[in-house]
C-alpha cells in the first residue's frame, strides 16, 4: 500500500513565495468591468448626476469572498478621475496579489476652494456621502462581485484619501458640525443603496488629512499615513495630526513619510513615479496583510483552497492549503473507513508525504475546520 504527501519538492522551492496570497503575485491577469453605476445624487447644481465606477479583479480567482480596496481619486473636489492612469496601475498590482478593488468617481464642485471654504464644505461631504453610497453598493451587491463584506478598505490620495478618512471616520451626527452646508445633514448621505452598513476594515490616507482629528476615536479603524515631507499642497503637519491622534486614541496605524517628495509622487506625470509607486503597493500590501489575514471570512468549499496532486500518483502527494482558513485538518482514509494517516493544514501551507509503503487503490482524504467539511478522491497507483 503507497500513501499521500502534500507539496512537492516545493515546486523548486518557489512555492513556499508563491502561497502568500495578499503578499505576493498570484494571478498573471487583471479583469475589469467598467462604468457600472452605484449610486445617484444631486451635484452642486442641484442637477441629478450618475456615480459611476470600476471594477477589477483577479482574472481566473476561484475564491467567491475577496477583501475589497475602494480607491478615491484626487483632484482638490474639484476635478480628477477614477480613469487616472497611475491608480488603474496601483489597484492592477494589488489585485495581481488576490485583492479586488474599485476606482470610484464622485460629485465634484469646480469652484471649491479647500483653504477657503470655512462656511461652505459641501463638496467634501458630498464625497463623503457617495463614497459611502458605494461601500453599500458592494454589500448590496457582495455575491455578484465576490465581495467579503467584513474586509472592505476605504482609501484615496489627496481629495480622495481626506474623503476616504471622512467615510471612515465621521459616523456620528455631531461629528457635522464643521460641515454646516451638508446636504443632507448626516454622516449617511442619501447617494444610494440605503439599508446596508457604512463600516469599513481599514483606511489608507495617502498624501490627505482630516479636518478634525477627533473623529478617530479609541480603537478606532486602522490607518496607513503615507505623505510627502515637501508636499506644498497639503503640508507635513497635518499627516502629523493624524498620527499624533491615532497615538492617543491607541488607533493602530503605521506612517510613512517619503523625504524630500511632493504630493502624490506616484502620479505618472512626475519625476521617479515608479519608485514611489513601487513603494505605495508595498506599503499597502504590508499594513493589509496582517488586518486581511486574521479576519477573512471563507464561506467556501474547501475543494476549492486545497489543492492535491499528483492525482493518480505512485504514493507521494502534494496537499497545499491556498486559502488563509488556518488549521485546516486532514485524514486520510482507506475504502473500508480506517484513518491511515492525519495532519493539520496552516494558513497557507504546503506539505509533502511519501505513503508508498500502503497498498495500490483507491483513498479518501478528509478536509475539515471549525465550520466546513470536504472529501477528495485520491488514487494511489
Amino acid at each position: 500500500m503507497k500513501n499521500f504527501g502534500i507539496i512537492i519538492a516545493l515546486l523548486l522551492c518557489s512555492l513556499q513565495f508563491k502561497a502568500q496570497r495578499y503578499l505576493t503575485n498570484q494571478f498573471t491577469q487583471v479583469d475589469s468591468i467598467v462604468n457600472i453605476v452605484y449610486g445617484n445624487a444631486n451635484n452642486y447644481l442641484g442637477v441629478p448626476e450618475q456615480l459611476k465606477l470600476d471594477f477589477f479583479q483577479p482574472n481566473g480567482d476561484a475564491l467567491t469572498k475577496r477583501p475589497l480596496i475602494i480607491y478615491v481619486h484626487g483632484g482638490g473636489f474639484t476635478s480628477g478621475t477614477r480613469k487616472y492612469l497611475h491608480i488603474k496601475n496601483i489597484l492592477s498590482r494589488l489585485v495581481l496579489k488576490g485583492y479586488v478593488a474599485a476606482s470610484i468617481d464622485y460629485r465634484l464642485d469646480p469652484n471649491f476652494n479647500l483653504y477657503n471654504s470655512n462656511s461652505d464644505r459641501r463638496a467634501m461631504t458630498d464625497a463623503m456621502h457617495d463614497t459611502k453610497a458605494a461601500i453599500r453598493f458592494f454589500k448590496a451587491n457582495a455575491t455578484t462581485y465576490g465581495i467579503d463584506t467584513n474586509q472592505i478598505v476605504i482609501g484615496g490620495e489627496s481629495a480622495g484619501a481626506i474623503t476616504s478618512m471622512m467615510a471612515a471616520y465621521i459616523d456620528k451626527q455631531s461629528e457635522m458640525a464643521i460641515y454646516p452646508m451638508a446636504n443632507p445633514n448626516n454622516p449617511i448621505g442619501n447617494s444610494g443603496n440605503p439599508g446596508y452598513s457604512n463600516t469599513t476594515k481599514a483606511t489608507l490616507c495617502l498624501c490627505g488629512l482630516i479636518l478634525d482629528t477627533t473623529a478617530i476615536e479609541n480603537n478606532d479603524k486602522p490607518v496607513l499615513v503615507v505623505h510627502g515631507t515637501s508636499d506644498t499642497f497639503i503640508p507635513l503637519v497635518f499627516a502629523q495630526n493624524i498620527v499624533d491622534r491615532a497615538q492617543h486614541t491607541a488607533t493602530n496605524y503605521t506612517k510613512y513619510f517619503f523625504n524630500g517628495a511632493t504630493h502624490c509622487p506616484w502620479i505618472t506625470t512626475l519625476p521617479n513615479y515608479t519608485m514611489y509607486e513601487d513603494s505605495t503597493v508595498t506599503l499597502i500590501t504590508d499594513f493589509l496583510y496582517p488586518k486581511i489575514s486574521t479576519g477573512l471570512n471563507q464561506e467556501l468549499n474547501l475543494k476549492q483552497v486545497v489543492n492535491v496532486f499528483p492525482n493518480p500518483s505512485y504514493g507521494t502527494f502534494t496537499v497545499e492549503n491556498t486559502s488563509l482558513i488556518n488549521d485546516i485538518k486532514l485524514k486520510m482514509l482507506d475504502v473500508l473507513g480506517n484513518t491511515v494517516y492525519t495532519a493539520r493544514l496552516s494558513v497557507q501551507e504546503a506539505k509533502q508525504f511519501n505513503f508508498q509503503h500502503l497498498a495500490k487503490g483507491i483513498y479518501f482524504i478528509n478536509l475539515k475546520t471549525n465550520n466546513y467539511s470536504d472529501t477528495q478522491k485520491i488514487i494511489i497507483n
